[in-house]
Parts: structure tokens; C-alpha cells; sequence
């Protein structure tokens, strides 16, 4: 059973990562993302974590928090725009749902700022 508690009723825009044959000069796949759909989540926030990251290869910096419903689905390369903060990229997913005490029904996801 889903937490009734964390209720998501703050809007963002979401762009799913899609499948690319695109390759770039160096042979890297082309990032493509579907449109934008406007979503909402239980809540957000921003400010950096786990830096400083010299030395520490398990550490990524993070600029922003989100937590999304479960079924939304979100991966790590999907973009979550956030109000007044431009868009990020989902670069980690914490899912708590999979016990049998606790399930939220939200996901924690960790968000990096994208450049353009």
C-alpha cells in the first residue's frame, strides 16, 4: 500500500531519455530526450551534495533533489526541469518502495544542472 502521505502536487516538466542511433564524431551515442511533459512531485529542492568529489570516485556533485512518484518511471539521463532552476539531468534513483513495512510510492532522485 502507497503512503497517502506524500501526496505530489508540485509541478515540474519531465523528458524521458529515448533510444538514439545518433553517433557523435567521437563515436558516443547522441542523447535524445521525448518532448516535455509537465508532471508533478511530492517535493524538491536544491543545493550541492557530496563534495568536494577530488579523490572520491564513488562521490558524484549533486545540484538538486526530487521526488517523483514511482510509477513516473524516471531513470538516470532522463531531464527534470525544475520552477526558476532550468533543466537537470537524473543522474541517480532511489527507490524505497521494496519492503514490506514502508512504501512512499515516491523515488529519490538525485538531479546535476545541464549546460544550454
Amino acid at each position: 500500500m502507497v503512503d497517502p502521505e506524500f501526496e505530489c502536487t508540485m509541478p515540474i516538466r519531465y523528458r524521458r531519455k529515448i533510444p538514439s542511433t545518433e553517433v557523435s564524431p567521437r563515436g558516443n551515442e547522441v542523447e535524445k530526450h521525448a518532448d516535455a511533459t509537465e508532471e508533478k512531485v511530492w517535493a524538491w529542492y536544491t543545493g550541492d551534495e557530496a563534495t568536494p568529489t577530488d579523490g572520491h570516485a564513488q562521490r558524484e556533485s549533486i545540484d538538486a533533489t526530487c521526488y517523483p512518484p514511482t510509477d513516473l518511471g524516471v531513470k538516470p539521463g532522463d531531464l527534470i526541469e525544475l520552477p526558476g532552476e532550468g533543466w537537470l539531468k537524473v543522474v541517480k534513483v532511489g527507490n524505497y518502495d521494496n519492503n514490506p513495512d514502508f512504501v512512499p510510492g515516491i523515488v529519490d532522485v538525485k538531479l546535476r544542472r545541464v549546460d544550454g
